[in-house]
C-alpha cells in the first residue's frame, strides 16, 4: 500500500466513523422514544397515576384503549427501526475493525522500515566517522612510507608500524559494528550474556560505576530479543552521550512472561515534559521499537535528579512465532 492510498483508507476509515456516530445518536434517540412511549401508556394503566385525568377523563375506555395501541404501534416502530440500525452497525463495526487492522498494519510497517532506516543511518554515520576516516588515513601512511623507504629506511618503518597499529584498531572498529548489526553472544548464549557484554563495552574505561541485576530472558522469536536489545543499547548510548552520570543501574527480569528491564542514571537528567524526541536525547527510535512490540515505556527524570527508563515487553505475545 503506498502512501496516496494510506491516506486514502483513512480518510474511509473516518467518515465510517463519523456514520457510526451518527448511527448511535440515532439508536439512542430511538431507544429515548420507546422510554416515553412505556411511561405514557403507563399513566393509562395505573388507575392511582395522578396524571390520568390529563389525557383522558375516567370513563372514556374506548379512548384509553386506542391511545394504547396507537402508542404501542409508534413504539414497535422505534423498536424495529432499532433491531434495523443495530444490524447496520454491527456490520459497520466489524468493516471499520477490518480496515483498521489494514491501517495498523501498514503502520506497523512504516515503524519497521522507519527502524531499519534509523540503523543504516547509524551505521553509516558509524563507518564515516571511524574506519573510513581511519583507512583514508592510512592510504597516506602507506603512500608515506613508500617515499622513505629508500631514502630512510627506519622512518619507513616507524611509519608502517603506526599503519599496522591503525590497522589493526580498524580492524576492531569494523568487528564490532558486524556484532551490532545481529549480535553473535543471541545465537551463542542469549540475551544476558549480550547485555553484560553491552555493559562491559560502555564501561571499558572505567568511568561508571555499575550495578546489574540480570535474568535469564527468553523468547521463541529472536528478533524480539534482538529488538530489547536495541533499546536498550538505545538507553545506555544516551546515557554516555548525554547524562554526565558516574552510576548506572540496569536490571532485566522475566516477570510473568513479561520482559521488565529498569535503567538508571545519577546524571543531569531533563524535564521529561519538555521536547526529548531527537533534540535532547533521541527517545524516538526506542519508542517506535517498544510500540511495535506492544510493550510499555515509561520515563522519570527531572533535572539534576538523573533518570530512569523502565520499559515492559509482552513476549508470551510471540510464543506461537517462527524465527
Amino acid at each position: 500500500m503506498n502512501l496516496d492510498n494510506y491516506n486514502i483508507l483513512k480518510g474511509i476509515v473516518k467518515e465510517l466513523r463519523r456514520e457510526l456516530t451518527e448511527l448511535e445518536n440515532e439508536i439512542q434517540y430511538n431507544l429515548r422514544c420507546m422510554k416515553e412511549a412505556d411511561i405514557y401508556v403507563h399513566s393509562f394503566l395505573d388507575e392511582e397515576s395522578a396524571d390520568f385525568k390529563v389525557f383522558s377523563p375516567r370513563n372514556n375506555e374506548n379512548v384509553h384503549k386506542n391511545e394504547i395501541e396507537r402508542t404501542y404501534q409508534e413504539r414497535d416502530g422505534y423498536e424495529e427501526k432499532n433491531r434495523y440500525l443495530n444490524s447496520k452497525k454491527e456490520i459497520l463495526c466489524k468493516r471499520i475493525e477490518q480496515l483498521e487492522n489494514i491501517l495498523h498494519r501498514r503502520e506497523l510497517d512504516l515503524t519497521v522500515l522507519n527502524m531499519q532506516e534509523e540503523d543504516r543511518q547509524r551505521i553509516a554515520r558509524d563507518l564515516h566517522d571511524t574506519s573510513l576516516q581511519n583507512l583514508a588515513h592510512l592510504v597516506h601512511k602507506i603512500e608515506l612510507s613508500s617515499l622513505y623507504i629508500d631514502k630512510d629506511p627506519v622512518k619507513a618503518k616507524l611509519e608502517l608500524s603506526v599503519v599496522s597499529k591503525i590497522l589493526n584498531e580498524t580492524i576492531d572498529e569494523i568487528r564490532n559494528t558486524i556484532f551490532d548489526l545481529r549480535p553473535m553472544t543471541f545465537d551463542d548464549l542469549g540475551l544476558k550474556a549480550a547485555f553484560q557484554r553491552l555493559l562491559s563495552e560502555i564501561n571499558e574505561s572505567k568511568k561508571y560505576t555499575v550495578t546489574s541485576d540480570i535474568d535469564d530472558v527468553s523468547c521463541e522469536n529472536n528478533l524480539v530479543l534482538v529488538s530489547v536489545y536495541r533499546i536498550v543499547q538505545e538507553c545506555l548510548n544516551n546515557i554516555v552521550k548525554h547524562a554526565e552520570a558516574e552510576e548506572i543501574f540496569f536490571s532485566c527480569k522475566n516477570q510473568n512472561g513479561n520482559c521488565v528491564i529498569n535503567i538508571k542514571d545519577n546524571g543531569k537528567g531533563f524535564n521529561p515534559d519538555g521536547s526529548i524526541e531527537g533534540k535532547h536525547f533521541g527517545l524516538s527510535l526506542m519508542k517506535e521499537r517498544v510500540y511495535f512490540l506492544s510493550g510499555r515505556i515509561e520515563i522519570f527524570s527531572e533535572p539534576g535528579k538523573g533518570t530512569e527508563i523502565h520499559l515492559e515487553i509482552p513476549l508470551d505475545l510471540y510464543k506461537s512465532f517462527d524465527n
